[in-house]
Formats: C-alpha cells, sequence, structure tokens
C-alpha cells in the first residue's frame, strides 16, 4: 500500500540547472511505500486526478496520556488518531 504525498507538475530532468524555454511540465506522485521510502513516480493527468483523491496529510499530534508527539499520515484534520506507542 502506498501514501500519497503530492500531486504536482514538474519537470521530467530537475535539479540546478535552467530549462529550455521550450520546456514542458509532466505530472509526478510522491509517495510513501510500505518501507518507508519516499519515492516518485510519473503519471498520466488521468492518474493525476484518481491520486489526488487519495492525497494524505502528515500532521502532528501529542498523545494526551503518555504525553509523546508523533507524526500521523490522516486524510483529514477530523479523522480519529490512535497512538503507536500507547496501542
Amino acid at each position: 500500500m502506498i501514501h500519497v504525498i503530492s500531486v504536482s507538475k514538474s519537470y521530467i530532468h530537475r535539479g540546478n540547472h535552467r530549462h529550455r524555454h521550450g520546456t514542458k511540465k509532466h505530472w509526478h506522485m510522491y509517495y510513501v511505500d510500505d518501507d518507508g521510502k519516499f519515492k516518485t513516480k510519473r503519471i498520466s493527468s488521468l492518474e493525476a486526478v484518481y491520486y489526488k483523491a487519495l492525497k494524505l496529510h502528515r500532521y502532528r499530534y501529542i498523545c494526551i496520556n503518555c504525553g509523546f508527539k508523533f507524526i500521523a499520515l490522516v486524510k483529514s484534520h477530523k479523522d480519529a488518531v490512535e497512538c503507536p506507542y500507547c496501542t
């Protein structure tokens, strides 16, 4: 299962060099895989609409019971989150 972090347009060959005047941007999906590694994948414009709906946000939470800070990937700030240290 992948966790989509962002979907945006960017250049294929990015880096610290200037792009030519006629270069085009393409859709890319930025995600975290099961191993916890951050990855990028080039996608089509139709896939971009689909993956934007699946996009998750990284929010920081503090557990009321144990007081630990942790980061959770949730769709909305209103979603219920369980502490990984207490459970």
